[in-house]
């Protein structure tokens, strides 16, 4: 995207200039950046959050919400941005706005609950719901919105920024701030006024650019307590291109809003009701947008053709197009997410076409996911719920699925949940059965190509897992493997099984002996006998830790060791925290915890493992600061994964890895003690994830 200059700020800001907001705020940056700022003011504005903490309490606040999106330029391509089907043909302007009832915690969270909702999109539609994370800039804290963008106002992430005051008179000064070292999509920049006396935050105005989006927001801090600590009014201005698509958005939020609506109120499409609560009056445009909408709903009415009759005329309904319903539902789930909800529950599809379900590495090549999910509300402490992951490998030619269905309910006050889950399972291999071949026929080289030892692993698990307390978990159950060869025709040309089954009760044993602390877990198994079915022992030991820092720094990591006890002559070494997924979750689940390039039959050739993996994320640590394309970075990350397993010698992985609006690679290297292997690379497509 092109740079954001003072130019563009003033064509993006016009129509709040219009209004008369943020007067002698606006385009007041401070040219002398070689003026030291004020310490006594910035130590002030640093510490204001932590020494009004003890004055923070939690409230409710009725906000009003207003949206006006217009359509600049448009084309086919707009079709195929998740959430913006509904504005890629039609109108170029609309309206929408919202009345809801948040309420800011202690802890710098919100809650936000719907209460009015009215649009002149069609099918009361919501489009760019992106947007709703820009409507309360939090400014003390370390991000401004969400999980991204670091605030100039935090202290831990001064050194990202450059600062310089002036003063505007006896009890307010100015605050200028601009990245320090690198424009990036992480950082912003913009002015501010500050009160002398105390560092509170008047007013600010902020610039920067996330995720396909420029921004440009003006946010009125409240006066005092916790309402200091937030925004009174929000205004922000959005440009949105892509592909030669330009959508501008232009919208507002007023907090502590007079009326009050009752708790059970939630109505979507009721114009009166949206114009009762409305603060204060539409603009021009926006009025003119309702009256268009008026008008064409009032000419709907009219009959299709006028005819002169002596009877009494009765005014023909248009006809109902239940076809062009159905056809404009379809087009839509193609590359949109569904949603259904209601009381009673939801469902959820993820859209058939999505790019980000779409993966590639050097040894599995490329694979797809598609998810569906559902949720029925039994009672206030009972739910059951379905999350369905279906995968292809087009490498490997299989499709995957995993069905949980899971039943949560409340145990001694606490969150308890009993599931049943059928996969497909991943390809398991199992070397005995060579090494059986082998003592019967001798040592054949055509053996070794005849993927012999190769099993599709489908399995049921039913389970039950307890908190005992508010540190203690256990886990009860019993598993099902089904593993049927994949050269079935092979298998029995040798004269071999070609389906091996097995069942075994599991424990587990869940601790987190610190709030913050690790995650500690004993798995346990044991096989049972029987006729077809194979027994054996296994336990597993795994330690985990994600220890978020400052700066959206993430540290992960992960050490077990599982072992088997007890093992049959045609045994598969299937392990729980050391296995090949097919259907991974992305980035933060499959990355920090996998190794990359280790061969797929490594995972199921030995008795024992030992692994040991540690992930660092950082935004602003190295191809940040590459010209040009280093702005765009949003996070990166360092790997090191190593593997003790038997007849090898040790196994380790190094890798760096980088996340951006449209994608996210990682680039790995494996080693044998220390020396060189391979190297390979994994791709993830993270286009319009958030949207």
């Amino acid at each position: 995207m092109k740079r954001v200059t003072g130019r563009t700020m003033a064509r993006l800001f016009r129509p709040l200039l219009r209004g008369g907001v943020g007067a002698g705020l606006l385009f007041s940056f401070c040219p002398a950046w070689a003026q030291a700022p004020d310490s006594l003011v910035m130590q002030r504005v640093f510490s204001y959050s932590e020494n009004n903490a003890q004055e923070a309490e939690e409230f409710q606040s009725n906000v009003y919400i207003k949206h006006l999106y217009q359509t600049e330029k448009r084309n086919f391509t707009l079709w195929c941005v998740p959430s913006m089907y509904a504005i890629a043909r039609g109108q170029r302007e609309f309206v929408s706005e919202q009345y809801s009832r948040m309420t800011f915690h202690e802890d710098g969270k919100m809650d936000n609950q719907r209460q009015v909702y009215y649009t002149t999109i069609p099918h009361n539609r919501r489009t760019m719901p992106t947007l709703l994370e820009f409507i309360t800039p939090t400014l003390y804290q370390e991000t401004l919105y969400g999980d991204h963008i670091l605030s100039p106002f935090h202290h831990t992430n001064k050194v990202f920024y450059r600062y310089a005051t002036s003063k505007i008179d006896e009890k307010r000064y100015r605050l200028t701030f601009r990245p320090r070292y690198v424009r990036n999509t992480q950082l912003v920049h913009g002015v501010a006024t500050i009160d002398r006396e105390t560092g509170r935050i008047i007013d600010a105005e902020m610039h920067g650019e996330f995720d396909m989006m420029r921004f440009a927001t003006i946010a009125t801090q409240g006066n005092e307590g916790s309402r200091a600590l937030l925004p009174k009014s929000c205004r922000t201005n959005v440009e949105f291109k892509f592909l030669g698509n330009r959508i501008t958005s232009n919208f507002e939020a007023a907090y502590d809003c007079p009326i009050t609506l009752p708790d059970t109120v939630s109505v979507k499409g009721d114009r009166q009701l949206i114009d009762s609560v409305r603060p204060y009056r539409l603009s021009i445009k926006e009025q003119a947008i309702y009256d268009h909408r008026d008008s064409l709903r009032a000419n709907s009415h009219q009959p299709d053709t006028v005819t002169i009759d002596t009877l009494m005329q009765q005014p023909k309904p248009r006809k109902h197009n239940y076809w062009k319903e159905i056809g404009s539902t379809l087009g839509e789930s193609l590359v949109q997410r569904m949603r259904f909800s209601s009381e009673a529950g939801f469902v959820r599809v993820s859209p058939i076409i999505n790019p980000q379900y779409l993966s590639y590495s050097r040894r599995k090549g490329f694979s797809y996911r598609f998810k569906v999910g559902a949720q029925l509300n039994l009672s206030d402490e009972t739910t059951l719920g379905m999350t369905t992951r279906f995968g292809y490998n087009f490498k490997q030619k299989k499709f995957y699925f995993s069905l949980p269905l899971r039943l949560e309910y409340s145990y001694r006050d606490r969150d308890a949940y009993a599931e049943i889950a059928w996969a497909s399972g991943n390809r398991i291999y199992n070397s005995t059965v060579i090494d059986e071949l082998k003592r019967k026929m001798g040592d054949l080289p055509e053996l070794d190509n005849m993927d012999l030892d190769q099993f599709d692993d489908w399995n049921l698990r039913v389970t039950n897992n307890l908190p005992l307390n508010n540190r203690l978990a256990v886990e009860a159950g019993m598993v099902f493997h089904q593993r049927k060869a994949v050269n079935k025709h092979g298998m029995m040309e040798m004269e071999m099984p070609t389906e091996y089954r097995s069942l075994a009760p599991a424990v587990s044993l869940k601790a987190r002996p610190w709030r913050k602390g690790p995650l500690f877990t004993i798995d346990y198994e044991r096989g049972l006998s029987g006729k077809n079915y194979l027994p054996y022992e296994r336990w597993e030991l795994d330690a985990s830790l994600k220890h978020r820092m400052h700066r959206l720094q993430t540290l992960n990591m992960r050490l077990g060791t599982g072992f088997y006890t007890r093992r049959d002559k045609n045994f598969f070494m299937d392990y729980s925290n050391f296995r090949d997924e097919n259907l991974p979750e992305g980035w933060d689940d499959d990355w920090s915890g996998n190794f990359q390039l280790l061969r797929s039959r490594m995972y199921n050739e030995s008795d024992y493992y030992i692994r040991g993996n540690v992930s660092f994320e950082s935004p602003l640590m190295a191809a940040s600061f590459v010209p040009l394309v280093g702005r765009y970075i949003e996070r990166e990350r360092v790997y090191l994964s190593s593997l003790s397993i038997a007849h090898t010698r040790l196994y380790s992985e190094l890798g760096y890895g980088f996340t951006c609006r449209f994608f996210s690679v990682g680039f790995f290297a494996s080693f044998l003690n220390t020396k060189f292997q391979e190297s390979g690379a994994k791709f993830t497509f993270e286009l319009f994830r958030r949207w």
